[in-house]
């Protein structure tokens, strides 16, 4: 392989007189000119005296003249196969060459293709206006529009290279690279070496795209280097005297960086670290290692510590397998967390925690996997990860489904993070079901159902009774179409269930006892529902209007409280579950006897915009009940008013509504409403909440339950949206809850965040959550740099950041 020129000889190339001949039958140069032009490849290396030229094929374009030469008013394309390997080593490609016109001049030994000219071998191109080779020096010259297509699919883009014979080193001034990606490179002057290494001096890298109307102004973002060099082997690009810009301006400095190309979508190396600031754990600074192990798995390994705490390890593995996937996820730190468990402020121990899913397929039907969840202590995953889950659930499971059938066995258990919180959470082992549902039509004009359940619940020590349930309740269901109309529905089921229950408590079946019972229910229901829709159509839009009535009829149920309780502790009664056959959450609990239900269902519906729908609806039951507990909306004959409003006009507008009115009162004793308004430059997003959960309706103070949120947001251009947010406590102890504000900036390769918080929350002992103010950046290619949580004293009293 030829080398290139010094750097001082490239600067001081001689030019000689030249004597051109034009190409034409006559001259032969396709013995001899462009034979040496393909030599430029590395495919011929023969001298021009040689007699034994490869062959050589001349193939005009389609509507070109024959091979005879541009003096015909055609374009040139040659493709020389290469020589034949004596050591049975794979051929290298062919070369093809295409230009408008070739030449040669037999005293320098130059052969020089103009017109687009187009030199490819295999996935290597050269496209110039001009390409000159050197016979002496085996040097390749491409000036004007140079395009140098790398196997890649990376382009440099210059107006002058050189080239050895074989195209893999090269030297390019004012070189300009775009990959694969749309990122972009540009240097004052660059080298390939070895077809791998692409290398440019005094360069700069951003994935940005360039201003429109000013190309030349700087990026949102850039990496300025003394150095920088793509390497194609290994997929990587690196920088040396590195300064990170933003608009122009350098904010960070680091005298080495790397990142991969964009061929890699994961490799092995160190990630953006992570700062973090607590007022209980110090400050922060977490290192984060990416294992790419193997194609199916890899690994994240995180090394740091507080300034408070110490040393902190964690990490997460992931694996693929053929037949399903494993998660490991874990923490483990030596030190105290003021507060944070029932030993007091000084505790100082290893905390942690572990997670770990996994789904795994047996065949076709069945599957199995499990959910583990763990925490040293209630406060572990809130300070170290601001993880605020109240209780973690651990599950096992293995489950089948083929066509309408579906099985499952699952395992429990539960780990109360609430602080104080003295309840004990039970062990579910097992939670297993089948359920099946026949075809319609399939028996007697509608399709059959069945329903089963086993359930075990222990309660170690002192926490409550260890209960076992199985139940059986098979059900059938048809939907009759009369010509008037009218739309029938017809279903009943029989529920068999029987109980045993240990430590239990017949008085209070929430807590323990001495006896041992056993209970048997039989529990049958049949519903009719009928509903009668009204429809119009009109020009613009169609009405709906939709009365329904319903009748339940089933044996008069005491729940008696000798009966265990395991899945029927609370009901909210809605517009929901109105209709439903039992308006409990389980079977423990059995909402019995006789009872009308009516309601009504109007709509509304624009064929291109504009929507809105209202339910309302009441049940009445025969005979007076004690089932339901006071204030739920079903403890006497007359349930509540019930019902639910969804409005949507336009895009501008949505509001849903959903409501419980006391019958006799009319008072709300629910409100609950989510709407949004505005455009994207300016809209606001509210909730409200309010419960009424008096269950004595004659007292004087009310067990009610008021908040709402508030949320102001706008995309007040293309790139940046500002959000406001607030919630608000009303009832029963009014006061703010949590603020938050965040400015965001957003483009194609940056993502800037500023972000700011507060967080009223009182954990325990009178301590607060606090304020924090942090930034956040998202650079495309590079990655992610958080700032550490700065606390905002302006904003009250300052708690934990993170």
């Amino acid at each position: 392989m030829s080398q290139l020129p010094s750097r001082h000889a490239r600067r001081a190339r001689a030019t000689s007189p030249k004597t051109h001949r034009p190409l034409d039958r006559r001259s032969l140069v396709l013995r001899s000119g462009i034979v040496a032009l393909m030599a430029a490849c590395g495919v011929v290396l023969a001298d021009l005296a040689d007699a034994q030229q490869p062959p050589v094929q001349a193939t005009p374009q389609a509507g070109a003249a024959p091979a005879s030469g541009p003096d015909q008013g055609g374009r040139l394309e040659v493709v020389v196969p290469p020589p034949a390997q004596a050591d049975g080593k794979p051929q290298d490609p062919p070369v093809l060459l295409g230009a408008d016109t070739v030449t040669f001049d037999e005293v320098n030994s130059l052969v020089t293709a103009s017109g687009n000219v187009e030199l490819s071998q295999g996935a290597r191109t050269v496209r110039a206006d001009t390409i000159t080779y050197n016979q002496k020096t085996k040097v390749v010259i491409a000036s004007g529009n140079v395009r140098l297509v790398e196997p890649s699919g990376d382009i440099l883009f210059s107006n002058y290279a050189e080239l050895t014979d074989d195209m893999r080193d090269a030297f390019v001034e004012n070189v300009r690279v775009l990959m694969t990606d749309n990122s972009r490179m540009a240097g004052t002057e660059g080298e390939r070496r070895g077809g791998r290494l692409i290398r440019l001096n005094r360069a700069v890298y951003s994935p940005c795209e360039l201003c429109k109307t000013d190309p030349t102004s700087a990026p949102v973002w850039q990496i300025r280097a003394a150095r920088v060099v793509q390497d194609n082997e290994d997929h990587e690009v690196r920088y040396r005297d590195a300064f990170i810009e933003m608009f122009g301006v350098p904010f960070f400095y680091t005298p080495y960086l790397s990142h991969p190309d964009p061929t890699v979508d994961r490799r092995s190396g160190f990630l953006t670290p992570s700062f973090r600031n607590n007022s209980d754990l110090g400050f922060g600074v977490i290192s984060h290692y990416y294992w790419d192990i193997a194609p199916d798995q890899d690994a994240t390994i995180d090394v740091g510590g507080y300034s408070n705490q110490g040393l902190f390890l964690g990490g997460q593995y992931r694996k693929r397998f053929e037949n399903g996937r494993l998660q490991l996820d874990g923490s483990v730190t030596q030190g105290e967390i003021p507060n944070g468990t029932l030993k007091g402020a000084d505790d100082k121990r290893w905390r942690g925690h572990a997670f770990a899913s996994g789904l795994f397929d047996i065949d076709e039907t069945w599957r199995w996997g499990f959910n583990l969840k763990r925490a040293s202590d209630e406060l572990y995953l809130r300070r170290y990860f601001n993880i605020r889950d109240e209780v973690l659930t651990s599950r096992a499971f293995v489950e089948g489904f083929n066509g309408r059938n579906y099985a499952a066995v699952n395992a429990y258990s539960f780990q109360d993070l609430r602080w104080g919180n003295p309840v004990q959470e039970p062990y579910v082992l097992p939670e297993a079901r089948y359920n099946a549902l026949g075809e319609p039509g399939s028996l007697m004009g509608g399709r059959w159902s069945l329903d089963s359940s086993l359930l075990a619940i222990a309660r170690p020590g002192s926490g409550g009774p260890d209960t076992q349930r199985l139940a059986l309740q098979p059900g059938w269901q048809r939907d009759i179409y009369s010509n008037l109309g009218f739309v029938t529905t017809v279903e009943g089921s029989v529920l068999l269930a029987g109980y045993t229950s240990q430590r239990f408590n017949p008085d209070d079946p929430a807590n323990t006892g001495n006896d041992s019972v056993q209970r048997l229910r039989f529990f049958p229901q049949a519903t009719t529902t009928v509903r009668y829709p009204f429809v119009r159509y009109g020009e613009s839009s169609f009405q709906t209007i939709e009365p329904i009535g319903q009748i339940s009829v089933s044996p008069k149920v005491d729940n008696d409280p000798a009966f265990p309780n395991e899945d029927s502790l609370d009901v909210e009664f809605d517009e929901v579950n109105l209709l439903m056959p039992n308006r409990f959450t389980g079977i423990d609990r059995l909402d019995g006897g006789t009872r009308a239900t009516y309601g009504l269902r109007t709509t509304f519906q624009g064929y291109r915009t504009g929507s809105a729908s209202l339910f309302v609806g009441q049940s009445f039951r025969a005979d007076d009940t004690e089932n339901f507990r006071g204030g739920s909306g079903l403890d006497k004959k007359s349930s509540d008013y019930v019902g639910r409003l969804d409005l949507r006009p336009a895009e501008w507008l949505d509001v849903n509504y959903g409501f419980r009115i006391d019958h006799d009162t009319l008072k709300p004793r629910r409100h609950s409403v989510n709407a949004s308004a505005g455009v994207p430059l300016l809209r606001l997003y509210s909730t409200y909440t309010y419960v009424d959960q008096t269950e004595n309706p004659y007292v004087v103070e009310r067990n009610e339950v008021e908040q709402a949120s508030l949320t102001l947001a706008s995309q007040f251009s293309q790139h940046w949206s500002l959000s406001l947010s607030h919630s608000q406590a009303f009832r029963p102890d009014a006061g703010p809850r949590s603020s938050a504000g965040v400015l965001r900036y957003q483009d194609e390769c940056l993502i800037f965040e500023t972000i700011a918080q507060r967080d009223y929350t009182t954990i325990q002992n009178g301590e607060e959550e606090g304020n924090t103010i942090f930034f956040r950046f998202v650079f495309k290619n590079v990655g992610e740099f958080r700032t550490p949580g700065i606390s905002a004293g302006f904003l009250g009293p300052s708690g934990a950041s993170n």
